[in-house]
């Protein structure tokens, strides 16, 4: 995810319904693995806006052993 998107933008891109956006998007949140932005309006809307803190994952197998290593997004951390 280059820039934050909403959470109808990432359902529309994904065709997932939007009931599975939000839970995800609240486990990464909870995973401390996206940043949020934005408020709720007088009448309760959510105007949210997220981008991922991780632009990737590497991950090696060697001898039975898992490596996982997650490579930060830009803003979020050494480069």
């Amino acid at each position: 995810m280059d820039k934050p998107k909403s959470v109808m933008e990432i359902a529309a891109e994904t065709k997932a319904p939007l009931s599975t956006v939000y839970r995800r998007i609240q486990i990464l949140y909870d995973s401390k693995l996206i940043l949020t932005s934005g408020t709720i309006t007088d009448e309760g809307k959510r105007l949210f806006l997220y981008k991922s803190k991780v632009k990737g994952i590497k991950s090696e197998f060697d001898n039975g052993k898992i490596e996982v290593e997650l490579i930060p997004n830009q803003h979020f951390g050494n480069p």
